[in-house]
């Protein structure tokens, strides 16, 4: 157990040296955060939900939850192409990154796209059906002012059991899609075989996979954590933080909400990276009759070394993979 938790912060570890060295990698997330921010505020204080029948509400919401999704997925997308770029002893290019995803594995990645909006809007429904049933109230905002907004964006002041639990769902659901995206981005798999090997991997993996999910969702605690210290004091002082403040809030939340969701993904991606040496290894040790070796066996990947695993593993040159 002790081992696996450190399997999973040395991922996490690597990934925040990535980001230190190269930090283009947070642009994608940077801009699916500036179309996320106001369409949501919009939702929350300008838009007419009276308007709007019962069926049209539910049409209108997945909609929204599609384009969030595929922002998602798409930033994930760019960052694997960028993976690739280190991987491939290339200077990174986030426009060529873009391009690459865009006209090469969008299409492909569309229709998990549309199975993870399902699961969201359904989660979502759930999450209000319960909460309704059990009579708890959710807090409302008011007029929409500097303050407001960025507690809104960083989900402050939405806090219960009920709505914590749907939202470990959801962050699960996530972590799952984001396993499935390199088999469509650096194995070229198609959509059901891209679904079944990403759940191959996590199948494979759970104790690594859970262990990530939960020391990245402290993270991304820790990250919030001034945020919500801020708000905290805004509601239990009588003390007023001037516009300023909350503008500053409001950019630092979009720095918090990119990283922690740049954690994520540079994990899971780097145990994926971490199942495809193991399973090279694996083939190798079955050729020459010896015993098969587990993943802690296997030397963890590094995009910050001189060893390209995912060059060397896709070209089928068989890197050093067994741990010194």
């Amino acid at each position: 157990m002790f081992e696996t938790i450190k399997n999973a912060w040395n991922l996490i570890q690597n990934s925040i040296q990535v980001f230190n060295r190269h930090p283009k990698f947070l642009i994608p997330l940077l801009i699916t955060w500036l179309v996320y921010a106001p369409i949501t505020l919009y939702l929350e204080y300008g838009f007419n939900w009276r308007a709007l029948s019962v069926g049209q509400i539910f049409l209108f919401v997945f909609g929204i939850i599609f384009l969030f999704a595929f922002l998602l997925g798409f930033s994930c997308l760019i960052l694997l192409e960028l993976i690739q770029q280190l991987e491939s002893r290339k200077e990174l290019d986030l426009g060529k990154a873009f391009v690459n995803s865009l006209t090469g594995n969008i299409l492909k990645f569309a229709p998990i796209v549309l199975v993870w909006t399902i699961v969201w809007f359904t989660l979502l429904i759930l999450d209000v059906l319960v909460s309704i049933f059990f009579r708890e109230t959710r807090e409302r905002r008011g007029s929409l002012t500097l303050e407001s907004a960025a507690k809104t964006l960083a989900g402050y002041g939405i806090f219960s059991l009920i709505s914590s639990f749907f939202a470990l769902l959801k962050r699960g659901a996530r972590m799952i899609v984001f396993i499935i995206a390199p088999a469509i981005a650096w194995e070229n798999l198609s959509f059901g075989k891209a679904i079944k090997r990403g759940f191959n991997v996590f199948t494979l993996h759970t104790p690594e996979f859970s262990t990530g999910f939960i020391l990245t969702w402290v993270a991304a605690a820790i990250i919030f954590l001034p945020l919500t210290i801020l708000f905290w004091m805004s509601g239990v002082s009588e003390i007023t933080f001037p516009n300023w403040v909350w503008l500053l809030a409001i950019i630092y939340t979009a720095f918090a909400w990119s990283y922690s969701l740049y954690l994520e993904q540079m994990f899971i991606a780097q145990l994926y990276l971490w199942h495809l040496k193991w399973e090279k290894q694996i083939e190798k040790e079955k050729r020459h009759g010896k015993q098969l070796s587990k993943l802690k066996d296997v030397k963890k990947p590094s995009l910050l070394d001189e060893i390209f695993e995912l060059s060397e593993i896709r070209n089928g040159q068989g890197p050093s993979l067994t741990k010194p």
